[in-house]
């Protein structure tokens, strides 16, 4: 026997999750009914959907990926297209049953009231008056502990915010005192290199000075060797 295709054998445990997830609806209507705490049930139902339509969609771009890659004969890719859509469906039902059966826990809640008519979101349907409330604190929970991680991000920028301004104020007169040496530096290089060069224009006209005395030199004794062997 050969091995089970990867595709066939994600599909088949798509089935039995929505087998799974069809057992807790079951189970939270029965909790519905009896007056028991649905909210984790629920929960737990809303959380398999999500992994449901996940997986669903993975098989999705899968099988159109075997098809664009040739893996499969069009035959198959048929019959696996239509598996999708039977998945399409059950996907359809359980999300039917599972706000079906919460619509009809407000409506025996007791607030049939006229002056009193909820407006039902998609994050509410399913949901009995007491897992509203408890959704409600939960968020509100939630809410307050976001706001007070906010708070602290806000305290810790502005303290980083005044540490930067520190730093840079610094920095600032760190460069001012070293333009300030530059500039210094610079001056006495000019000042060095002017009298360089007046040294240097005085030593070429002294050297001149010295060998006219001495040509003359040369010359006064040239003539008094001459005088004395005349």
């Amino acid at each position: 026997m050969g091995k089970k295709d990867s595709w066939i054998e994600e599909f088949e445990a798509l089935g039995q999750s929505g087998d799974a997830i069809m057992a807790l609806v079951t189970e939270r209507n029965r909790l519905l009914r009896s007056g028991g705490d649905a909210l984790k049930v629920s929960a737990r139902i809303r959380q398999s959907q999500n992994n449901f339509s996940y997986d669903l969609t993975a098989l999705q771009r899968d099988l159109e990926r075997d098809r664009s890659s040739k893996k499969l004969s069009p035959k198959e890719y048929d019959r696996r297209r239509n598996l999708l859509n039977e998945a399409e469906i059950r996907k359809k039902e359980i999300q039917k049953a599972f706000e079906d059966k919460g619509k009809t826990s407000l409506m025996s809640s007791g607030m049939s009231n006229p002056a009193y008519e909820p407006e039902e979101s998609e994050n509410t349907v399913g949901y009995s008056n007491s897992e509203l409330t408890a959704q409600q604190q939960e968020t509100m929970n939630v809410q307050d502990d976001g706001l007070k991680r906010i708070a602290q991000i806000l305290r810790r920028q502005k303290e980083i915010g005044i540490a930067i301004g520190d730093e840079i104020d610094g920095q600032n007169e760190i460069i001012d005192e070293l333009t300030d040496r530059t500039e210094a530096t610079a001056g006495r290089i000019s000042r060095q290199t002017r009298a360089v060069n007046h040294v240097s224009r005085k030593e070429g006209s002294v050297c001149g000075y010295w060998v006219t005395i001495i040509l003359l030199f040369v010359a006064i004794i040239s003539m008094v060797i001459w005088t004395v062997t005349g």
